[in-house]
C-alpha cells in the first residue's frame, strides 16, 4: 500500500469517526460542522479548508524564510536555503491561484462548490428566489446552516420536507442567525415533519438518536441554549459541552426501537462535575426537575443544578440478563475485610450481583434493603447483610464489569445534605478493591454513611 493511499484511507477513518466529529470547527463559508452534518457538507467544507490551509501555509513559509534569511548573519548557505524555500512558496502560490484561474476562466461554476449541487437524499426541498439574478431555483437544506439565505443564495418562498421516517426529533428555526433570535419549534417525533421555513435566518436538525437530551426549559424546550445538549455517553463537566453547566431543566430519554434492539437507556445526574454532589436517577424522561415525580426518578435534584451526568445503557435481552456478570461487594470493615484485625471483631460483608439491567436506585439497609443479614459464612467466616443502625459500608469490591455509586440518603428521600460519589473499575487502587471511603465525602464517623446505592453494568 503507498503512502497517498494510506493517507486517503485516515482521512476518510477520521472524518468518519465520532472524536473527529466531537472536535469544535470553525465556521467557513456559512457552513459548521457538528454531529448532523451530512457526508455532502463534509465535501464542501473541507473544499474550501483546502484552500484557505494553502494560504495560511504559504504566507507561514514565507515568514519562516525571512527569519532564517535575516539571522543568517551572511552565511552563504542559509541564505540560499532562505532563498529557495521563498521561491518554493511562490511557485506554490502561483500554481494554485493559477488553477483557480483556469477554472474561473473555462466555467465559474467549476470552482462555486455549493451543497444544493449535491443531491439530496434526506432533509428539506426548497424553492429559492435568488439574490444574484432574482430566478427562481430549487436547492437542498440537510445540514445546519446558521445563516439560510447566504447558504441558499436567495430567500426561500416555499419547503417541501423530504425526511425518512423517526430520522429527526425536532427542527429549530430561528428568527435570527447563529441559531438566536425567536425560535419556532416543529415537532417530528411522530416520525413525519410539517411545516414552511420561509423567514427563518437559521435552522438546526434535531436528530432522532437513542441517548439522553438535556433542555434548558420545561416540557423538553430551549431556553437560553439554542438547542438541546444530546449525550449517548457520560459527560464529567458539563461546562466543557455547550457550556451546559447548571442549565438543565428537563430531560428527554431516547430508546431504540425495542423490536429491533433491546437498549434501554438511563441517567444518574449529579449537582457537582466529577460525578458527586447531590444525585438522582432518572430512569424515564422528566419534564421538570423541580418536581418529584414516583417512578421517574428516585431523587430531586431540581432546575437549574445538573454539573455532569452517567449515561447508563443497560441490555434488556434475557441470555444478556442471565450471565454471571460478577458482583459487588460491600464490607463493614476497610481493606474489603482484609483487615488482620482481631478475629472477634466481626467483618460484615454483603454481595450483590451485577445485572444487564439497571435497578436504580436501592437501600442497602432495613426490610427492603439489599443487605439483609444472613447466617455467617462457614469458609470465610463473614457475616453477610448488615443491621440497619449498627453497621456501616466503609470500604467495597467491584469483580466485574461495572460502576457503583454510593449515596448518604434512603430511597426516595429529599434531604438537601445528602450527598453521592461515583466509582468506576479505574478508581480501585489494586485490583478489585476500593479499600476506604472515609478520605470521601460520603463517610464521617458516627455520621455519614452510604444508605443506598446504584449500580452501573457495563454493557
Amino acid at each position: 500500500m503507498n503512502i497517498k493511499t494510506i493517507i486517503t484511507t485516515l482521512f476518510l477513518f477520521l472524518i468518519a469517526s465520532p472524536a473527529f466529529a466531537a472536535i469544535q470547527y470553525p465556521e467557513i463559508g456559512g457552513i459548521t460542522i457538528n454531529e448532523n452534518t451530512s457526508a455532502a457538507t463534509y465535501i464542501v467544507y473541507f473544499f474550501n479548508l483546502a484552500i484557505a490551509l494553502g494560504a495560511f501555509a504559504a504566507v507561514i513559509m514565507m515568514v519562516m524564510a525571512g527569519i532564517e534569511w535575516v539571522t543568517s548573519s551572511g552565511n552563504p548557505s542559509k541564505i540560499e536555503s532562505a532563498k529557495g524555500k521563498i521561491a518554493n512558496t511562490l511557485f506554490g502560490v502561483a500554481v494554485l491561484v493559477g488553477c483557480y484561474l483556469i477554472l474561473n476562466t473555462i466555467n465559474s461554476q467549476l470552482i462555486a462548490v455549493k451543497i444544493d449541487d449535491l443531491v439530496c437524499d434526506h432533509g428539506l426541498v426548497v424553492t429559492v428566489l435568488q439574490t444574484s439574478d432574482k430566478k427562481q431555483k430549487t436547492k437542498c437544506i440537510d445540514s445546519n446552516l446558521t445563516d439560510i439565505e447566504k447558504s441558499v443564495g436567495g430567500t426561500i418562498l416555499n419547503t417541501t420536507w423530504k425526511v425518512p421516517e423517526d430520522y429527526l426529533l425536532r427542527v429549530y428555526l430561528y428568527s435570527e442567525t447563529d441559531f438566536k433570535g425567536t425560535i419556532t419549534q416543529i415537532d417530528c417525533k411522530s416520525g413525519t415533519c410539517s411545516g414552511n421555513i420561509a423567514g427563518a435566518k437559521s435552522i438546526y436538525f434535531l436528530l432522532n438518536k437513542p441517548g439522553i437530551y438535556l433542555y434548558d426549559d420545561n416540557s423538553y424546550t430551549p431556553r437560553v441554549k439554542s438547542y438541546p445538549l444530546f449525550t449517548s455517553i457520560s459527560i464529567s463537566d458539563l461546562s466543557d459541552k455547550n457550556e451546559f453547566d447548571n442549565f438543565t431543566r428537563s430531560i428527554e430519554i431516547i430508546n431504540p426501537d425495542q423490536t429491533k434492539q433491546q437498549i434501554k437507556y438511563s441517567a444518574i445526574v449529579f449537582k457537582d462535575p466529577k460525578y458527586q454532589g447531590r444525585c438522582a436517577f432518572v430512569g424515564q424522561s422528566v419534564t421538570d426537575m423541580d418536581d418529584y415525580i414516583e417512578g421517574y426518578y428516585t431523587d430531586s435534584v431540581g432546575d437549574d443544578e445538573i454539573s455532569s451526568i452517567i449515561v447508563a445503557k443497560s441490555n434488556l435481552s434475557q441470555e444478556v440478563i442471565n450471565e454471571n456478570r460478577g458482583k459487588i461487594i460491600l464490607y463493614s470493615k476497610v481493606n474489603c475485610g482484609k483487615t488482620g484485625e482481631d478475629p472477634t471483631n466481626q467483618i460484615k460483608s454483603c454481595a450483590i450481583d451485577i445485572k444487564s439491567y439497571s435497578p436504580g436506585l436501592r437501600n442497602i439497609f432495613g426490610v427492603t434493603g439489599l443487605c439483609v443479614p444472613g447466617v455467617p459464612d462457614k469458609a470465610t467466616g463473614l457475616y453477610p447483610g448488615f443491621v440497619k443502625g449498627t453497621d456501616e459500608v466503609m470500604s467495597f469490591e467491584i469483580t466485574g464489569s461495572a460502576g457503583l455509586v454510593l449515596s448518604t440518603a434512603e430511597e426516595g428521600a429529599r434531604d438537601s445534605g445528602t450527598y453521592c460519589k461515583y466509582f468506576s473499575k479505574d478508581s480501585m487502587k489494586e485490583g478489585t478493591c476500593y479499600d476506604s471511603i472515609i478520605d470521601t465525602h460520603i463517610f464521617t464517623f458516627g455520621g455519614i454513611t452510604p444508605k443506598s446505592l446504584i449500580i452501573i453494568p457495563e454493557n
